[in-house]
């Protein structure tokens, strides 16, 4: 979807990345790691992280806890990049196969990054008598979101990606304290029922 490619060609690519020993194992509905993977992977995301053009720029975490579940692997792991990122030509392979591998290594570094930390404050305003409430987000540490942006900008031709809800600030604020009406609007509109 994110691509814009149909399933069937995106397990294409992942099987042609496979043949070519770039990814691994494509079949499967994993999204964790075993742990005799822990050892090795920082390498790995090392490697990853320096083959990709999309997190110049950004420092790397590696956070191997986040990713290895043995409970939750049956058969295969997850989709990953293999090592042989390392002494590969990317700009060599096919449009479709270069967009799904990019795709996967995002995924990777994205999911053993740093936490995305923010502090959400919500306040209840009174006044003439009328309840207001107002919503607020403060991003504490970017984290894995940073990756993802970056990967996102970097898109050509693909659909926008999913939008996240318009993140405000709100000043910082304390119970019971005063403030004063800067400006006052109103704003008609209609609301519908949920479908």
């Amino acid at each position: 979807r994110l691509l814009g490619f149909t399933a069937q060609q995106t397990l294409d690519y992942l099987q042609n990345l496979y043949e070519k020993k770039l990814c691994t194992y494509p079949r499967t509905d994993s999204r964790y790691l075993t742990s005799d993977m822990a050892e090795g992977l920082p390498v790995l995301v090392n490697l990853t992280a320096n083959a990709m053009p999309f997190r110049k720029g950004i420092a790397i975490v590696c956070n191997p806890e986040a990713v290895i579940n043995d409970k939750k692997v049956t058969d295969h792991h997850a989709v990953i990049p293999t090592r042989n990122l390392r002494n590969a030509d990317l700009s060599a392979l096919p449009v479709g196969e270069k967009a799904v591998l990019e795709l996967v290594a995002a995924r990777l570094l994205c999911a053993v990054a740093e936490p995305h930390l923010y502090e959400e404050t919500a306040a209840t305003l009174v006044c003439a008598g009328q309840e207001f409430a107002a919503k607020g987000k403060t991003i504490q540490r970017p984290g894995w979101r940073r990756l993802d942006s970056a990967y996102h900008a970097g898109l050509k031709n693909a659909p926008e990606p999913e939008e996240r809800p318009e993140e405000k600030t709100l000043p910082e604020l304390s119970e019971g304290q005063s403030l004063s009406v800067s400006n006052a609007s109103v704003k008609e509109g209609k609301t519908s029922p949920p479908k």
